[in-house]
């Protein structure tokens, strides 16, 4: 009888997560995330007028734009602009704003490992800050294959170094649907269903994150224009 290949994990935690909303002013809504020592800004801007030849009259034409800390995008840049892209163009509610374009600006400030699963965070936070429709949220979760076999989850930097395999996983926050499946290396099926599950469970600690992020956001807001009413009762 063939049994189950059996791999220690290393590490099965999330790094730290921060984010500190509306860094920046002219834009719609913008977030600041960190997972770690990795940190990405990502802005916002829509619904606004677009190009003739972006026009179209059944839903909103999306711009996505990712910047690396330093210098042009290069291929690395490239494809991490389209795997977020990818992602939005699944869950964002597109016709609810027709003739029209959203634009989000995705800037890499600090890459200390995991950054797709960062960038894609980061974007997923910035949408949600700025009021655009989204069908539902979303999470990214980056893991690796170590040299020895064990499972890294949200590696750092100098975890990666020595990686047998990577890999990450988006999932949507309504039914846990794959959005996104990036592989890299040699690896077991065996190792890819356990690793898949891993990052599953890992998201749904995200998607908690980003609830409570908002909810004080929102709840700050309330507070402030609780005391700007006071204020002009005086």
């Amino acid at each position: 009888m063939n049994l189950p290949v059996k791999v220690a994990v290393a590490k099965d935690q999330l790094r730290r997560m921060h984010c500190e909303f509306n860094p920046l002013s002219r834009c719609d809504g913008s977030v600041m995330y960190s997972q770690g020592a990795s940190v990405v800004i990502s802005a916002v801007l829509g619904p606004v007028e677009v190009k003739s030849q972006n026009l179209s009259i059944d839903g909103s034409y999306l711009e996505c734009n990712y910047r690396p800390k330093a210098g042009l995008p290069q291929v690395k840049e490239r494809l991490r602009e389209a795997a977020i892209k990818d992602i939005l163009d699944l869950t964002v509610l597109s016709e609810a704003y027709p003739r029209s374009k959203m634009s989000i600006q995705v800037q890499e400030l600090e890459d200390r490992g995991s950054m797709d699963a960062c960038a894609v965070n980061s974007a997923c936070l910035a949408m949600l800050i700025g009021g655009l429709p989204l069908k539902c949220s979303f999470a990214a979760v980056h893991c690796i294959i170590d040299e020895q076999g064990d499972y890294v989850l949200d590696p750092d930097h100098s975890e990666t170094a020595h990686q047998r395999a990577s890999f990450t996983f988006a999932f949507d926050s309504m039914e846990g649907n794959l959005l996104l499946i990036q592989t890299k290396g040699a690896f077991k099926i065996e190792q890819f269903n356990d690793i898949e599950c891993l990052c599953r469970s890992a998201s749904q600690e995200i998607f908690k994150f980003y609830r409570s992020q908002i909810a004080k956001f929102h709840g700050a807001s309330q507070d402030i224009k609780a005391n700007h009413e006071s204020m002009e009762t005086i």
